[in-house]
């Protein structure tokens, strides 16, 4: 507030205190508080000084403070919070002056749409391999124009368990990647997809006749193996929300490491996750492994799979 104020209106509430005009009267007629005018006059009183800075002093920032935020961000070009943590794991360095160099940067900028309030309620599995999300994405990324990327993700930690590029978005293609994710991370007890013709076979999606289902490759896949299908309601694309993140933040990223397989074991191994324990630099690989369902739990819980974390 002090800042708004001119040398003339300063003057003025020395002038108003020394005749005994009242502080609410001065505050006033400035458009400031009155314990403004309180905290002017009294420094007035103790030095003659009439300038008067409202809060705490800005700190300085140094040139090794700008080096290291710089180059943190140039090796994992990330938000502010995320490289602000990971900064603080060695480093004695606040949110604010990360924010402060990153802005001076033009390395992030205002966003009003993260100041709007969210509607959807939060779900998520409170076990590893409890559920995986899937789906079909057409790559932007100029590298990768062209090509299909489907991927798997465990809901409970958001480790992504399978992830590659094809050619075409086939049943047979998302078939192969989960039978190596399974090999590496385990079956999980269901996986989440949409009604697309590639998960779901004719009239699969719909009521009709007995006997007229034609399952997919990814439909006998599952069925073969024991995982149930949970199909997400039309047009309600949230529903696989996490997933749908995932994609949006991998075509934001994916621009600074040289392969997929690359990033992909940047975001399960080091990107730090808002959704995870991020004070204790908890990674999604960790959060599988930290979530995983003992087989205590499987034996004595039938429905361990189906547990959420928020109930």
């Amino acid at each position: 507030m002090s800042e708004r104020l001119s040398d003339e209106a300063r003057q003025y509430i020395v002038r108003g205190r020394k005749k005994g005009t009242p502080a609410s009267e001065i505050a006033k007629d400035l458009g400031v508080s009155p314990r403004h005018v309180h905290r002017l006059w009294a420094r007035h009183l103790k030095t003659g000084d009439t300038r008067l800075r409202m809060g705490r002093p800005r700190d300085h920032i140094t040139e090794s403070q700008i080096r290291l935020v710089t180059e943190a961000h140039q090796r994992q070009p990330v938000g502010v919070a995320r490289t602000a943590r990971a900064l603080r794991r060695n480093h004695d360095i606040s949110y604010n002056r990360v924010y402060r160099i990153l802005k001076k940067n033009g390395a992030v900028t205002a966003s009003p749409a993260k100041s709007k309030r969210r509607k959807w309620v939060r779900y998520e599995r409170m076990y590893s391999n409890a559920m995986w999300h899937t789906d079909w994405h057409a790559m932007k990324d100029p590298r990768f124009h062209g090509y299909q990327l489907v991927t798997y993700l465990d809901d409970a930690s958001r480790c992504v368990t399978g992830a590659a590029f094809f050619e075409n978005a086939t049943s047979e293609n998302a078939v192969l990647l989960l039978r190596l994710a399974v090999k590496r991370f385990g079956r999980p007890a269901s996986i989440l997809s949409d009604n697309g013709s590639c998960f779901v076979g004719q009239n699969g999606r719909k009521k009709g006749p007995m006997g007229t289902w034609q399952p997919t490759v990814f439909e006998e896949e599952l069925l073969e193996g024991g995982i149930a299908l949970i199909n997400s309601r039309p047009y309600h694309p949230q529903t696989n929300g996490k997933l749908e993140r995932f994609h949006r933040t991998l075509e934001e990223e994916i621009w600074n490491y040289a392969s997929l397989g690359e990033y992909v074991d940047y975001y399960n191994e080091t990107r730090l996750h808002f959704s995870l324990d991020i004070d204790n630099y908890e990674t999604p690989l960790m959060a599988f492994r930290n979530k995983k369902a003992t087989a205590a739990i499987r034996k004595d819980d039938p429905e361990w799979m189906e547990k959420d974390a928020y109930e």
